[in-house]
């Protein structure tokens, strides 16, 4: 159904944006809920484990992003390609996705060889160091499968099967407390406790299980329905495609991943110099930034599943043809993505101090911990806007100018403001929150102001 100008109701394409983002908030929690898991069953191996674990994944989990961040291109290319009817174009950019998946977890697993050296150089204790390069190596040999895993997921997707690996993902989770239990802390005594390398190669294997999963449940569903979009094909086609790392569609997602790459690299690094600056301040001011960014990054998941299934209704629209869908599916998204954010900032503002006692009991703490959080109240929808406008871009196969505009957002604007109120300005922890949310409205007006345009402009595929 269409309204007179063409274009599907706005009430539709509300309807159609929550059935994609449900589960893919979902997956996307479990992806850091698995996280979180690791390291508090970490700390309960003691202070040392914790340490390994805080050092040890450091690194990788930059890389990490800013590979995952590259293989977003898989969402917009196949959303457009299943928008133009094109199945088997799906199918090319598909395999390309899951080769240079591979490639780019092989690349950055192969890095933690140099660990050790690493944080040796870095100033690290001899100990410390050789600790977390151990976890460094057992996070790094699961990265293939679980960035296999993010392309495949990636795809379904795309192609509207996103309960798949939202269900992968629960079960994934469920069974790595009990694993951890037993490989980390030595539980029912079926193995020797190997603390934070345990529990670190635990959920290593689980992200190849969760890959083997999701590529099955793919294959069958795919060969279920005729396998329309061709991602069954002989040796000799994938070996062709591996020389040339996918060919055509493989150039297309080096040319549209490589901004979304490097837009979540530098973002992240931005977050972490922020985190530079509230060491500065002392422990205390530190703990309860690191509370709050915890609470803040949870929440955050609900943006994020919002801002891909954006981009894939904007990218589907614009394969289609259908520019008024296209513009129309961005405003929904952004409408969407920030209103669910106002009962936590509700939350914030009312009574954060059980959020804040989940993680201390230190009345120091807490007391830092009311007034980020009234800070951080502010902060959720602007950042959902900005994180769900990015996502609608995205879709619309604009990449570069946006990643410029985010990064000048933060950069230019989030981290000097937040070292000057936190500094100079006395403010502290407050002050870095301040900042943040200053970046966040800096984002959203720059990044509003490229959507307008670019949903008037001609929108045509990549």
């Amino acid at each position: 159904m269409r309204n007179e100008t063409g274009a599907m109701p706005v009430g539709r394409h509300a309807v159609e944006t929550l059935r994609l983002a449900g589960p893919i908030i979902v997956a996307r929690a479990m992806l850091l809920v698995m996280f979180v898991v690791d390291t508090a069953m970490a700390g309960w191996a003691g202070a040392a484990e914790l340490a390994y674990m805080g050092l040890g994944v450091a690194p990788q989990m930059v890389l990490m992003l800013v590979a995952v961040g590259a293989l977003q291109s898989v969402v917009v290319l196949s959303a457009q390609a299943q928008g133009a009817g094109d199945a088997t174009g799906t199918g090319r950019v598909f395999r390309a996705g899951l080769i240079h998946a591979v490639a780019l977890g092989l690349l950055v697993g192969l890095l933690s060889v140099f660990s050790e050296p690493f944080f040796r150089a870095t100033g690290q204790a001899p100990d410390l160091a050789s600790g977390a390069a151990r976890v460094t190596a057992a996070f790094g040999w699961g990265l293939p499968g679980m960035l296999a895993f993010t392309a495949v997921n990636l795809f379904l997707e795309a192609t509207g099967r996103p309960r798949a690996g939202m269900v992968i993902l629960i079960l994934v989770n469920i069974a790595n407390v009990p694993l951890n239990g037993i490989f980390g802390l030595g539980w029912f005594g079926l193995a020797d406790p190997a603390g934070a390398v345990g529990c670190v190669a635990v959920s290593a294997a689980l992200r190849w299980v969760a890959f083997l999963a999701a590529i099955g449940y793919l294959v069958a569903d795919e060969a279920r329905r005729g396998d329309p979009r061709r991602l069954v094909v002989p040796p000799s086609t994938w070996l062709a495609e591996i020389r040339t790392l996918g060919g055509a569609a493989g150039r297309q997602i080096r040319a549209v991943g490589l901004p979304m790459g490097i837009a979540q690299g530098v973002e992240s690094a931005a977050f972490t110099t922020i985190v530079f600056v509230a060491g500065t301040l002392g422990t205390t001011p530190l703990a309860a930034h690191q509370i709050t960014m915890t609470v803040v990054s949870l929440i955050f998941m609900m943006a994020i599943g919002t801002a891909s299934a954006t981009a894939i209704r904007v990218g589907r629209a614009v394969g289609a043809g259908a520019a008024a869908d296209a513009a129309r599916a961005g405003r929904v998204g952004i409408v969407i993505g920030a209103a669910m954010a106002l009962p936590f900032s509700v939350w914030f503002l009312i009574d954060p101090d059980p959020i804040g006692r989940v993680y201390t009991d230190d009345p120091a703490v807490l007391a830092l911990t009311r007034q980020t959080f009234l800070v951080a109240a502010f902060f959720l929808s602007i950042d959902a806007a900005a994180a769900v406008l990015m996502g609608a871009l995205r879709g619309a196969g604009d990449v570069w100018r946006p990643s410029i505009l985010q990064t000048s957002a933060y950069w230019l604007g989030a981290v000097p403001i937040a070292a000057v109120l936190a500094g100079p300005g006395g403010l502290g922890p407050v002050g870095l929150m301040g900042g943040i949310v200053a970046g966040a409205a800096i984002s959203v007006v720059l990044l509003d102001h490229r959507f307008r345009r670019v949903s008037r402009g001609p929108l045509g595929r990549l």
